[in-house]
């Protein structure tokens, strides 16, 4: 089958490997799409943190967003054959510590993420391995694309643990990516009354009108931290997710954020900040919560996708046939000005 593994910074080749197989519990899956991540282009680059952490190291197997058709399964597999779609988990257990015997899957004691961070062979791929456990059926209402965009959305979906929204809420999202846009349709969806995405793009920005958000800043144009007081009578927003990775988007989110709330982080940073203000945090008994996903939110997005009329397909903004994907990668800055998701096509 042909694959993509990157070997070192801005060295990606596709080669022929071996095909996986159906052994025990594993399936199978012939994949169909594969979303592309900033991650995916971090590691392509060289300048993700966990390379320099050693958590993830060369030559990698990266992609981790995909839905596909299970090809084959293994003889200990119960719930699927061939033919079903699917999508699955992010992460790999390994199904025999007591965490695993337990169902507690996120505290293994040797967990792999799929193409990132002790790396499980990812999707730039013709076909994945998974075990039954992290494999899911894609209902039959929601399209591929859609399906590979469930992983996306469980990263988004962790943003929101914890906090209830109503009618009297602002939510604000930093970022037009695909992780803000989502942001911004699961805020609208658990019922915010006001949801404002920031970023520098306005075509991009438009996009985010389509997903249910109500109204977008561009921060090239105007000052977004004035804006968005402006918008909420001076009280600031209740929650602000911060998904661009951007310094300065972190450090506005500190005082546009309105006392008692909450930035939910979904994004890395790639180096340590400094000159982070805290005392407006203190004084504003303000909360900065980590939102990086977890066991059990892939399926819960799933069912938020089939439930919610508001479609998420408008973030995909390109279709790229497999045999060209290298070409995202390489000429990255051809893509940059447009892409919000873009979508490797294998069919």
């Amino acid at each position: 089958m042909k694959a993509i593994t990157v070997y070192g910074p801005y060295d990606a080749r596709m080669e022929d490997v071996s095909k996986p197989k159906a052994t025990g519990d594993m399936l199978v899956i012939k994949v169909k799409r594969t979303g592309v991540c900033a991650t995916d282009h971090s590691i392509y680059t060289g300048e993700s943190s966990f390379i320099r952490s050693g958590e993830i190291k060369f030559p990698c197997r990266f992609g981790h967003e995909y839905s596909g058709v299970v090809e084959a399964v293994g003889p200990e597999v119960k719930n699927f054959k061939p033919g079903d779609r699917v999508y699955t988990e992010n992460f790999v257990s390994c199904g025999i510590c007591d965490a695993c015997r337990r169902k507690d899957y996120m505290s293994c004691s040797t967990i792999l993420s799929v193409g990132t961070v002790n790396c499980w062979d990812g999707c730039y791929a013709e076909y994945m391995q998974m075990p039954e456990r992290h494999v899911y059926r894609l209902p039959d209402e929601l399209s591929l694309d859609e399906g590979a965009l469930i992983e996306p959305a469980s990263i988004s979906y962790d943003a929101f643990k914890g906090v209830t929204l109503s009618e009297k809420d602002t939510v604000v999202v930093y970022g037009s990516g695909a992780i803000g846009m989502i942001a911004a349709w699961l805020a609208k969806y658990y019922g915010a009354g006001q949801v404002i995405v920031v970023g520098r793009n306005t075509e991009k920005l438009e996009r985010a009108l389509l997903i249910g958000a109500d109204s977008f800043i561009n921060n090239k144009e105007v000052d977004a931290t004035a804006k968005i007081m402006e918008l909420t009578a001076g009280k600031g927003a209740n929650l602000i997710v911060e998904t661009s990775g951007a310094v300065q988007a972190l450090r506005d989110s500190l005082n546009a954020l309105a006392k008692y709330g909450r930035i939910s982080i979904v994004s890395f940073y790639e180096h340590n900040l400094d000159d982070i203000p805290i005392d407006p945090l203190v004084l504003g008994c303000k909360s900065i919560v980590g939102a990086a996903g977890c066991f059990g939110n892939a399926s819960a997005v799933c069912e938020i996708m089939r439930k919610n009329p508001v479609k998420l397909t408008p973030v995909i903004s390109h279709h790229i046939p497999f045999e060209k994907c290298l070409d995202v990668f390489e000429n990255e800055k051809a893509y940059h000005n447009e892409k919000i998701k873009i979508m490797i096509d294998f069919e």
